[in-house]
């Protein structure tokens, strides 16, 4: 898959969860347990996958997810 399209998902899922969880911490170590939460959220879709015969989509889905987090993070970095 081309570059492209995965951060275009990436972007189009930080939109959505900006206006579905507009309030996102100020501080660093909050901000970077929702990262790791989803971070989380995207093993345990890996584990799914590899030992339980989950869709890989859900490892993609979760990745997203990870990946929007992250920019949002980056974003909101200077407001500490």
């Amino acid at each position: 898959m081309r570059t492209a399209p995965i951060l275009n998902d990436i972007l189009k899922e930080l939109e959505r969860a900006e206006k579905l969880h507009p309030d996102w911490p100020t501080d660093t170590i909050h901000q970077m347990s929702i990262v790791s939460e989803e971070c989380g959220e995207a093993t345990q879709a890996a584990n799914n996958h590899v030992y339980h015969d989950q869709p890989i989509h859900n490892v993609r889905k979760e990745l997203i997810h990870t990946g929007a987090m992250v920019v949002r993070m980056l974003k909101n970095l200077n407001h500490e």
